[in-house]
């Protein structure tokens, strides 16, 4: 079965993109809603052990998508087919920041300094270790979904 992680900063569309596979029929976690991470004033830790547990269950229903995004996800690399990396331009993404509903993280003027400079320093990192490199601020949501969607493996015209 497709396994994926899916990352990029805040404001890249990471749940926007989970909420459509989930409807495509993906199993989804976002890491960020499912408590599977700690935040502080200068990083976000992921619950790397949980994390790689859900990653390690066998499943055969359908592909899962985790959303992941910090330090030591390069560790989960292992245990997925693809890892892709939602990106886009910074006003793009202070812009998506300031109006989201139903997350205020980034509203903060400084949330959204740490985010800024945390694109700066780690999405370099996040594209060398991304097979598929998306920008959610040139690419329609559809044609986004779709790429993602196509890293699920098809055996004998079943989608896996």
């Amino acid at each position: 079965m497709t396994k994926v992680l899916l990352t990029g900063m805040s404001g890249t569309g990471k749940s926007t993109v989970l909420e459509a596979l989930r409807e495509r029929g993906w199993r989804t976690v976002d890491t960020d809603v499912d408590g599977l991470v700690d935040e502080y004033p200068d990083r976000t830790e992921l619950r790397l052990p949980e994390i790689e547990a859900i990653l390690r269950q066998p499943r055969n229903d359908r592909p899962l998508v985790v959303a992941a995004t910090g330090e030591g996800q390069e560790t989960l690399y292992p245990f997925v087919d693809a890892v892709v990396l939602l990106t886009a331009p910074w006003p793009v993404m202070q812009e998506r920041l300031m109006t989201r509903p139903g997350n205020d993280f980034g509203k903060d003027p400084g949330e959204l300094e740490r985010v800024r400079m945390d694109t700066e320093d780690f999405e370099p990192l996040l594209r060398r270790g991304a097979d598929l490199v998306l920008d959610t601020g040139e690419l329609a949501l559809e044609e986004v979904v779709d790429r993602i969607d196509g890293l699920a493996t098809v055996t004998d015209g079943v989608r896996r």
